[in-house]
């Protein structure tokens, strides 16, 4: 079962949140998480998307072409490659990929950084003015079964970005 795309979490109080006060891990096992997110997994999925798009950083723009890339037909063909007693399959390894593209990508944003957690795919994003966090790894988890292989993860991170700035309290308000 996956989470909401986005919620304001429990530790938000109307106050910007300081997350190395709420990382609820050990110190020694948050820095090795923080390395496997933030360096072996962003440079693996620059490495594994290679062949759909050539690039030296990961953008909006290889977000798109990846998202592009794994439609419903090699979606089946990852997954029928991939043995489920093999935890380091190419199906499970490519959904964390994306989802630490999409965690790397809203971090590169003023605001955003990392509340990790255990397992680390079960770490999210957190906007720390506003306390939303954004469950990157469910949303690859997602993208990758029928679910939400259509959702155009560009727009979803762009909806995203305008939720978090009250951009759809603005436009609920227009409506009203």
């Amino acid at each position: 079962m996956t989470r909401p795309d986005m919620y304001q979490i429990a530790a938000y109080e109307g106050e910007p949140l300081n997350l190395d006060e709420i990382q609820y891990m050990p110190e020694d096992y948050i820095e090795n998480v923080k390395k496997h997110i933030n360096i072996d997994m962003v440079d693996a999925a620059l490495e594994d998307f290679q062949h759909i798009i050539k690039s030296d950083k990961l953008d909006l723009t290889v977000l798109a072409a990846v998202d592009k890339y794994y439609d419903r037909k090699k979606i089946a063909e990852l997954i029928k490659e991939s043995d489920p007693k093999d935890f380091s399959n190419s199906y499970v390894v490519t959904v964390c990929e994306f989802g630490a593209m999409l965690g790397y990508l809203f971090k590169q944003i003023d605001g955003f950084d990392w509340l990790y957690s255990h397992p680390y795919f079960h770490s999210i994003i957190v906007h720390k003015n506003t306390g939303f966090g954004i469950t990157v790894f469910d949303w690859a988890i997602k993208k990758f079964s029928e679910y939400g292989v259509d959702d155009g993860f560009v727009e979803k991170f762009n909806a995203a970005l305008a939720g978090v700035n009250g951009e759809w309290e603005e436009d609920e308000d227009k409506n009203d």
